[in-house]
């Protein structure tokens, strides 16, 4: 039976996300900083550990979901368990990827295992977070309403990073020492995801069915067998290369994701060596976070008025076409400020409106093979962000290569080189996103009726 949202879910569903940002915001900003200019190894060194976490941490992103999706599911159900299971580990080993022990090897072994192992139990809580939407969200609606309050929570973290994470990292040195704040502000954050999390388990319960009470051994025959198996793997491959509809978005997703990294690696670039002031730096990410979570708070709005498909696609149209618009105007700063601010407002509208597409071809999936498999599916919105962040560096590397970039380059660069950091910022970006929006114009073949109809076929299969 359909369970409404409760107030709870509609207000706090995204709670965990935010404290999951701040947490994963530290590695984000301050990794390089710290193996750098902490751990002083030299630059070859920290392209070696920054290159095996981040490849490893990509070629597993396609497990968790998996996981959750083919094992037994654990006491509490299949994906509120996986939100409280293991999370508490990850402050106590994430901690030692911010903290230097020793010298020589073994301090990088104990930083690239740290950061390997960290991301790897982190993950499963991140996936299973996203693929209790369409267990706990029974209509379009409900789905779009969940995702939409959990990118604007995720939206807001970025903002409010941007003023506490150097700030806390400041004031903890105070107790730690200044080697050690970053391990510190690892872990405090770290302990923040554990209790944001929890939240998200206490405000699901009742919205998916634990596996079984405990109950004297006389009564575990009585057990349903599907309850104690996980979804076969047959399953799982056939909800995804008979799934049209997904595979297009995971290509989609590939090209927002590179032009969002790419456009963050290049704006100190762009606002030293073009604009002439990277004080706007400042600036610029104030504004385009705000208006990120100005879209991503507004979608469930326009969901309202059209279907998640078309909201997807325009918000894409809207976000490559600023991009490209922008580059024309590459050398007046204030009006590039402006174009990505709004640019920044249709990555908002994606960000909040994927998790919705994505448990649409969960539900696909699970109509078609007769097998839940929204772990797996939600889970496979993992593969192109972390596809995305190994990209980001041959991409930037390769242009910047091109145009003959070099950092010993004055603020007054030439106008070829401020052409081309322009083009690598805004031109192949907004091309990347609009490719994005016509596959999924052309490729995502589900409408707004058919998945509703699918899910009351679903529905009545399991009370059958």
């Amino acid at each position: 039976m359909k369970k409404e949202l409760s107030k709870g879910l509609k207000r706090f569903y995204g709670i965990g996300d935010l404290c999951f940002t701040l947490m994963s915001q530290v590695q984000d900003v301050f990794f390089n900083f710290f193996l750098t200019n902490i751990a002083l190894f030299s630059l070859g060194t920290t392209t070696l550990i920054t290159t095996i976490t981040t490849v490893v941490d990509a070629a597993f992103s396609w497990v968790y979901g998996a996981i959750i999706n083919g094992t037994k599911p654990m006491r509490w159900g299949r994906y509120r368990s996986w939100l409280v299971a293991f999370t508490w580990i990850v402050p106590f080993i994430y901690t030692f990827k911010f903290i230097k022990i020793g010298e020589g090897l073994l301090p990088i072994v104990i930083i690239i295992a740290a950061g390997i192992i960290s991301s790897f139990i982190w993950n499963f809580p991140y996936v299973a977070n996203m693929s209790i939407i369409p267990v706990i969200g029974k209509t379009p609606a409900d789905r779009m309403q969940l995702s939409s309050t959990r990118a604007v929570y995720s939206r807001a973290s970025s903002i409010l990073f941007s003023y506490m994470g150097l700030p806390l990292a400041d004031f903890l040195s105070n107790f730690v020492g200044e080697a050690y704040k970053f391990g510190a502000l690892a872990f405090v954050l770290g302990v923040l995801m554990v209790i944001g999390y929890f939240i998200h388990f206490k405000l699901t319960e009742g919205y998916e069915e634990p596996l079984y009470e405990e109950t004297p051994v006389v009564e575990k025959n009585n057990r349903p067998s599907k309850e104690k198996k996980g979804t076969s793997g047959k399953s799982m491959v056939k909800g995804l290369f008979q799934n049209g509809p997904l595979l297009s978005l995971i290509v989609a997703e590939m090209t927002r994701w590179l032009a969002n990294f790419v456009i963050l690696g290049c704006a100190m670039y762009y606002f030293q060596y073009v604009a002439g002031n990277s004080g706007m730096l400042a600036t610029y990410l104030l504004v385009a976070n705000i208006f990120c979570m100005v879209g991503a708070f507004a979608s469930k709005y326009f969901a309202k008025k059209m279907s998640s498909k078309i909201l997807f696609f325009l918000s894409f149209m809207l976000m490559g076409g600023m991009l490209v618009i922008a580059r024309l105007f590459y050398s007046i700063p204030w009006i590039v400020i402006i174009l990505m601010a709004v640019a920044q407002f249709g990555f908002g509208c994606i960000y909040s409106t994927s998790p919705a597409m994505f448990a649409d071809t969960a539900i696909l999936a699970e109509w078609k093979t007769g097998e839940d498999g929204s772990a797996w599916i939600m889970g496979l919105g993992n593969v192109p962000l972390k596809v995305a962040l190994v990209l980001r560096g041959l991409l930037i590397n390769g242009v910047f290569a091109l145009i003959g970039f070099s950092a010993t380059e004055t603020e007054q660069a030439s106008t070829a080189i401020q052409s081309g950091i322009s083009n690598v910022f805004l031109l192949i970006p907004g091309i990347a996103v609009l490719i994005g929006g016509i596959i999924i114009l052309l490729g995502f073949k589900l409408t707004k009726q058919q998945i509703e109809q699918m899910s009351e076929d679903i529905e009545m299969r399991k009370s059958s």
